[in-house]
């Protein structure tokens, strides 16, 4: 009987720590500061996960009026006022094309302040998948609560990565970390392929401080991100809801918990390396 090819994902069990000594306590920093910042009450309740209904829904006709019921829902588990967020729709299936043939990034969302309002910007290309335009929204609507409610400084140079680490302080984490990176056969095992980026600073020009983009969180980040959700709220094992991550970043999922279990008391995390 033909054994079946090792699964590319699985590495040895180690309780290493995924991200640096530096990161680790970049992650620690600011994942206390958004309790203080906007509380607790919706880092406890459950995770937002894929099956529910608004959310699962594969729609490759979906109206405008049905992205802004989805933008009005998730406003509402994210504790944005619908009333202060416009929703604007742009066609960027030529930019889509051409990064799915060549490479490269592109734009799929983008957040600005206009008339005392927030602004998101939405790319009817990826309407079809109800999960991608999901962890879009969720992003671009945490713009909204670090930057247009004057929690966070324009122009700070960690605004990117701060915005996908509240996605999953906020319960979005498997939509913001499988949106990040899909795996993808490929003729030697497995490649991971880009699924654009959530690139407001590409849109919007670099003459706007307030866009200044140094990257976004990487595989090993998100899992340990999710690593950390997990541990805070006392969760020293994978939960249920984690089948529903990606298996590169589920790895680093499981050893960031092994290590937070090493380094530190649950519900704390370390002091640092």
């Amino acid at each position: 009987m033909m054994e079946e090819a090792p699964k590319p994902w699985l590495s040895a069990a180690t309780s290493d720590c995924p991200v640096d000594a530096e990161a680790e306590l970049w992650f620690k920093k600011w994942l206390y500061w958004f309790g203080r910042e906007f509380g607790t009450d919706v880092f406890y309740r459950d995770p937002i996960l894929p099956t529910d209904a608004l959310l699962a829904k594969v729609d490759e006709s979906i109206t405008p009026r049905q992205v802004k019921e989805l933008v009005k829902h998730l406003c509402t588990l994210m504790k944005v006022d619908p009333g202060f967020v416009t929703v604007e729709i742009f066609d960027g299936s030529a930019r889509k094309e051409e990064t799915d043939r060549f490479g490269g990034k592109r734009t799929v969302g983008h957040f600005r302040m206009k008339d005392g309002k927030a602004v998101i910007a939405l790319d009817r290309s990826e309407f079809s998948d109800r999960q991608i335009l999901t962890a879009v929204v969720a992003h671009e609507l945490c713009h909204v609560r670090l930057l247009g409610e004057n929690r966070l400084r324009r122009g700070h140079p960690d605004n990117e990565r701060l915005t996908d680490l509240l996605t999953v302080y906020f319960g979005f984490g498997i939509f913001s970390t499988n949106a990040a990176m899909n795996f993808a056969r490929a003729e030697r095992g497995w490649r991971i392929v880009s699924r654009g980026v959530l690139d407001d600073r590409a849109l919007n020009g670099s003459r706007n401080e307030a866009y200044n983009r140094l990257g976004y969180l990487k595989t090993a980040e998100f899992g340990y991100a999710l690593a950390c959700y997990c541990w805070l709220r006392r969760e020293e094992r994978a939960p249920a809801w984690a089948r529903y991550v990606n298996p590169g970043p589920y790895v680093c999922l499981e050893q960031g918990l092994a290590y937070l279990k090493r380094a530190s008391r649950t519900g704390e995390l370390p002091a640092g390396r």
